[in-house]
This record gives structure tokens, C-alpha cells and sequence, in this order.
């Protein structure tokens, strides 16, 4: 690739397809020895990114050097044997290019209904890998939203002394959402020693294993130690990182900064992230209704949609569950309506006070067989 690139240096579309081809090897949901393998991984960045200016500022390929931003700032790209400085070199000339006005213009032009959330996301996200840390980054997290056209994960990417963790020590997956490590506080320190699953394989923890550690609070610093791995199938034990040590302080001013920072959020998402905070806060709002929360997001189908989850059992909320081991579970899907986040999360929470919410969200989970004894209708795509 690089001696193409080299050979037809005016080429836009090799060097488009070469842009993605990197994007592509660094995909958090893939394997990332795909690209630390790759021995012309370094040459064909820097013929990518030094004549990308050569491209026309399209939404594509401003979204293609926005991915590859991201990645040589938090991702699998920042783990390549670098040159000194040249990887910050490389992210400085991406964010001179992609904020001079014909490229911000070209992020922002998305009039079409399946262009619109890629603008969005490079209005939110476009400044992003280029600013610096203002504290040293021993331990910083960096949540990270992918290309929506390519239904990308939302990653809460752990750094340490710089350096991605998951795909550093595990690889077979992304790091887990900021709902799941944020927002319910799992890498908060306390006395108690705390296993967090930090990762899990995309194809699941069963098929291809997950990455955990241990966090817990030592007088005046935070601990990070005995890290697992779970490897279905294998032999032979994985590696195991060392135990790092972080001042309390400084951790925990930075987890609290990435808890309250949703500028990386759009707003479905935003709804389902408040939806999710009432649920915590009151959980009778559902447990009332026999239901116990499930799964609360944006739609994977449609992210201008927030989705809430429930299990049903009946006998939940006397206590006297009936058939735990056979639970329903139901989908609950809520478009944006235009109002503020806020107002439709509230709206969203009021409902599901005062209606209950088998009555108008669909079966999408459990059996047939349970689902009819119980006298709800089977979903004909499950």
C-alpha cells in the first residue's frame, strides 16, 4: 500500500481507500493485531494524513480522518511503535485540516435522513481528539463515540500513562459504554475491593472471554490490580498485567469529570441515559409493576430513538416471584418528539408511574410458551 501510494501520489480514491483500510484494522470491534501486525501501518498513516488535503471535503472522508483522529489519539493507533512526537505531529496536521472552513462545512452538511447522525456526530466529536489533557494523563478516560454510518460502539476508553487499556491487554472486543462503567459508578474506589468488567468480546464473554479488574482504595491512592481474563478454550493463561497505582485525588476528580461530561451524547441518547438515572434513583417505578430494569439506550435501528428494557415476573413486588427462572422480558421504544431531553425523560418516568408499561411496550424476549400462558402476543420477527 504504501509503495502505491508513493508510486500514484495525486491518487484521491487510493488514498481514500487506504484512509479506510486503517480505519477499518482499528476497529475497536475487531481484532487490533490486525493493525499492530501490519509492518507499513506507520508508512501508510503518514501518506494518509500528509496528503489529506488532497481530498475533497465530503461528509465521508471528513468522518474517515475524524476516525482516524480518534484512534491516534485513544485508540489501537496510539499502541504502533511510534517515532517521538510523530503521532502527535500526525493528530496536529488532522485537526488544522478538518477546522479549516471547507472541512467544517463539509462535517456539517447532512441534509438527508441517513446523513443526519453522522453530522451530528462530527459536531459533537470533531474537536475532540485534539484536545491535549490539561493534567497528565496517568489515568484518564475518554469516552468515545464511533462513525454512525458504521454503527460503531460508544466506548468509555480507560487511559493509562497514555495508553488504551483494553486493546493493549485484551482485544477481542470494545470497552464497555459509559452507561455501564459511568454511569452506575463502577470504577468509583472504596475500601471494598470492586471486580469490573472492563471489556467483553463482541461476541460475547461465553464465546471469546472479557477482561476484569480489581479497583479499590489504599489510604491516599486507588489500586488497580489482579486483572482476569476469561478465555473459553484456552490453555494457556493470559498475560497479566501489572498493578497500577494512581493518586486518590486526581482519580477521583477524573472519574467525576467523565460522570457529569455528556457533550459526547446525542439527545435520544440523552433520554435514555435520564430514563436510566430515575430507575436507579427510584426503582419502584417498575418493580411495582412486577418489572425489573433490563437494558436502557439509544435504538440500534434508529439512535434518534431511546429504548427502555424490562424483565416481567409476576409476584416480583410482593416478593413471591412466580417462575423467576422464566422471565418476559419487553421493549419499550420512545421516539424524540423535539422537546428537551429532560422534559421527555420526565414525561418517560411519569408514564411508567402511573401506566403499567406491559400495557403499551412489546414482548421482545423470554419464550413463546411464556409469553402465551401469560397472555401477551408473541413478536412474529423473534
Amino acid at each position: 500500500m504504501p509503495d502505491l501510494l508513493d508510486h500514484h501520489p495525486s491518487d484521491t480514491d487510493l488514498l481514500t481507500h487506504a484512509g479506510r483500510l486503517l480505519v477499518r484494522m482499528g476497529c475497536s470491534r475487531d481484532d487490533p493485531t490486525d493493525l499492530l501486525a501490519y509492518r507499513d501501518a506507520l508508512r501508510v498513516y503518514d501518506r494518509v494524513v500528509s496528503r489529506a488535503g488532497l481530498l475533497p471535503p465530503t461528509l465521508d472522508n471528513a468522518a474517515m480522518l475524524l476516525s482516524l483522529a480518534l484512534d491516534l489519539s485513544s485508540g489501537t493507533g496510539v499502541l504502533l511503535d511510534w517515532p517521538p512526537e510523530r503521532r502527535a505531529a500526525l493528530l496536529d496536521s488532522l485537526g488544522r485540516l478538518l477546522a479549516e472552513p471547507r472541512w467544517a462545512a463539509a462535517g456539517a452538511t447532512g441534509d438527508e435522513a441517513d446523513q443526519r447522525p453522522r453530522a451530528g456526530w462530527i459536531r459533537r466529536t470533531g474537536r475532540q481528539p485534539f484536545k491535549r489533557p490539561a493534567m497528565p494523563d496517568e489515568f484518564r478516560i475518554e469516552v468515545v463515540v464511533g462513525d454512525p454510518a458504521y454503527r460503531e460502539p460508544v466506548e468509555a476508553r480507560v487511559l493509562i500513562h497514555g495508553r488504551p487499556v483494553v486493546p493493549t491487554v485484551f482485544g477481542r472486543g470494545p470497552a464497555h459504554s459509559p452507561e455501564y462503567l459511568l454511569d452506575e459508578g463502577r470504577l468509583r474506589a472504596g475500601a471494598e475491593p470492586r471486580e469490573v468488567q472492563l471489556a467483553e468480546a463482541d461476541c460475547t464473554e461465553g464465546c471469546c472471554g472479557a477482561l476484569y479488574v480489581t479497583i479499590r482504595r489504599d489510604a491516599d491512592q486507588v489500586v488497580w490490580e489482579k486483572w482476569r481474563q476469561t478465555m473459553p478454550g484456552s490453555r494457556e493463561p493470559a498475560p497479566e498485567p501489572p498493578a497500577y497505582r494512581f493518586d486518590a485525588s486526581a482519580y477521583h476528580a477524573e472519574i467525576a469529570r467523565a460522570e457529569t461530561d455528556c457533550t459526547w451524547s446525542w439527545r435520544a441518547r440523552t433520554i435514555a441515559r435520564l430514563i436510566k438515572a430515575g430507575l436507579i434513583e427510584e426503582p419502584d417505578l417498575l418493580s411495582r409493576w412486577d418489572a425489573g430494569r433490563g437494558w436502557i439506550s439509544s435504538g440500534f435501528d434508529d439512535p434518534d430513538t431511546a429504548v427502555v428494557t424490562f424483565w416481567y415476573v409476576p409476584g416480583l413486588a410482593s416478593g413471591s416471584p412466580e417462575r423467576a427462572d422464566s422471565p418476559l422480558q419487553f421493549r419499550w421504544v420512545i421516539p424524540d418528539d423535539g422537546t428537551s431531553p429532560e422534559a421527555q425523560a420526565t414525561a418517560a418516568l411519569r408514564r411508567l408511574a402511573e401506566e403499567d408499561p406491559k400495557s403499551y411496550a412489546q414482548v421482545c424476549g423470554g419464550s413463546r410458551e411464556r409469553a402465551e400462558e401469560l397472555g401477551f402476543s408473541w413478536p412474529d420477527s423473534a
